[in-house]
């Protein structure tokens, strides 16, 4: 490995510190994720009991001791809900008032998901051309040798070849996993935007039907 890093000239320091930090957000991010994991629909179940029969606070309780970004919102709706209907508020402006509490949190809860994200997503793109300038300086070190010789020297030549393909091949072994990792990623990422929206549609159904017939 050493030797191939020697060999693919400077342009692979950059190139290594890129597989690096990739490596470090990958393991960063599926970290968190595994952190955020929860049995969503088995949450929004019981809470919904827990609605149903008016203990409001003990949905608050469930909510509190479950993790990931869709019961950190739902915590924030069922918190505000509560302090609103022992107020003695209006249905409409609980409803109101919860779907913009839940709304304004929902970027804060997917924020500890969705950090250091672009970092991949940056290394996706820079690492295909670093690895495409060191293929032309592979090139230019290979006709400078020619030049120098005043002739082909197989040595000079091969060495320049060796650089362009070893950049060249570090970028893309760098830049597919990052790609690939990134839109993983993302995707848990959507479905767990999904989730909230549909979370925040549950309870704000039962605000305006479940509460109003209170």
């Amino acid at each position: 490995m050493l030797e191939y890093i020697l060999d693919g000239g400077l342009l692979m320091y950059p190139l290594v510190a890129c597989s690096i930090v990739a490596l470090a957000v990958m393991i960063d991010r599926v970290r968190a994720f595994r952190a955020a994991e929860a049995d969503i629909v088995a949450l929004r179940t019981r809470v919904t009991d827990c609605l149903d029969a008016g203990r409001v606070d003990e949905a608050v309780d469930v909510a509190r001791q479950s993790h990931g970004p869709v019961a950190a919102v739902l915590l924030a709706g069922l918190d505000r809900y509560r302090k609103l209907k022992a107020r003695g508020r209006a249905v409409l402006e609980i409803e109101t008032n919860v779907k913009e509490t839940m709304e304004d949190y929902a970027p804060h809860a997917m924020e500890p998901l969705e950090a250091r994200l672009n970092l991949l997503s940056m290394i996706g793109s820079i690492a295909p051309l670093l690895g495409m300038t060191g293929t032309v300086t592979g090139m230019i070190t290979s006709f400078n040798s020619m030049a120098e010789m005043g002739g082909l020297d197989a040595g000079g030549v091969a060495g320049g070849i060796a650089e362009a393909l070893i950049t060249t091949g570090a970028g893309l072994l760098i830049a597919v996993p990052s790609v690939v990792a990134y839109n993983i990623f993302a995707k848990k990422i959507d479905r767990y935007v999904l989730e909230i929206e549909q979370t925040m549609k549950d309870l704000i159904d039962f605000i305006s039907l479940g509460h109003a017939e209170s």
